[in-house]
């Protein structure tokens, strides 16, 4: 028996996804395919993992350990129980978006936390899914999660750095297969982020799924839009267009700058080296209309991030 670890990341219809496997968990399992999500690993089982390696103390050193005993007892209760593949899916385990935010880069601790992930696993994890999508869109969407919680925005400047940052998927990609030691699926959230049984089979390859799988039925989480963020993001200095669609923070030479970075990683990842398996709809789907935003998120899983490091 396998685990499967699915980090996410934030903003790329990780909600919809674990709901989605939540509703379909008793249909799954005849299928041989378990499922532990949010709703687990924020109850206490992944308590002193989920942490920014620089909080880290001593007794969360021994909790990871009674975690992997733990573990081994569970995975050998599943296996008893026919399942071949037990998906986890906890976004946080790959950093946290105010993180992302004060320190205006993409995931900075995401290698220390994912080692931590990795003493936990050890041999049992199979696979590792990483879903990543256009960085101006990406932005827009934490940046946008955070105001509505009343958290500061970067000035000018800041937005600035994040639109030519050096740091994007790619380097969190190749640190997440370092850290975690095991093949890691990537898909873009414009082609698979309405999709979560094709997100599903990207995970277990080769694997039949039960027929009579719910549909997905509708997104979760959705950002908020310009006119519930209006006092906040006035109040933080950025200028609001009235009207009732999504902020958008970065300006057109910007948003163009973040778009080619964007298009240039797909490429990257349709020439991916070993270890490295990028799953599309089809071979043109996300690099034709890189503009899409098939599947919005918000605050509907807030409640379950507080808490969190």
């Amino acid at each position: 028996m396998d685990v499967i670890l699915h980090i996410g990341a934030h903003r790329t219809a990780t909600t919809t996804f674990q709901a989605w496997m939540l509703q379909n968990a008793d249909a799954l399992a005849t299928g041989g395919i378990a499922y532990w999500g949010p709703d687990r690993t924020r109850a206490g089982l992944f308590s002193g993992l989920v942490k920014r390696p620089d909080l880290v103390t001593p007794e969360d050193g021994t909790a990871l350990s009674r975690l992997r005993t733990a573990l081994a007892f569970d995975l050998d209760r599943l296996a008893d129980q026919g399942m071949r593949h037990l998906v986890i899916s906890e976004e946080n385990l790959l950093g946290a978006m105010p993180q992302c935010v004060d320190m205006l880069t993409l995931y900075p601790d995401a290698a220390g936390r994912l080692e931590r992930a990795r003493q936990v696993l050890g041999t049992h994890l199979g696979g590792v899914a990483l879903s990543m999508r256009r960085y101006d869109m990406w932005w827009s969407s934490v940046l946008s999660v955070m105001a509505g919680r009343g958290a500061g925005l970067p000035d000018a400047r800041g937005l600035a750095r994040l639109a030519d940052h050096p740091r994007g998927w790619p380097e969190v990609i190749v640190q997440a297969q370092a850290a975690l030691g095991a093949p890691v699926t990537v898909w873009s959230h414009e082609a698979l982020g309405a999709e979560p049984q094709a997100q599903l089979q990207a995970l277990v390859p080769g694997e039949g799924l039960p027929a009579g799988l719910f549909d997905a039925r509708k997104r979760r989480n959705a950002a908020p839009g310009r006119a519930a963020l209006r006092e906040g993001l006035l109040r933080a200095g950025h200028r609001v267009a009235a009207g009732q669609g999504r902020w958008m923070p970065f300006d057109q030479v910007q948003r163009a700058q973040m778009t080619a970075r964007y298009l240039e990683d797909l490429t990257w990842l349709r020439h991916a080296p070993p270890g490295l398996n990028f799953v599309e709809m089809t071979a043109e789907d996300a690099g034709k209309t890189p503009a899409a935003a098939t599947v919005e998120e918000g605050f509907g899983h807030d409640g379950q991030e507080r808490g969190l490091a």
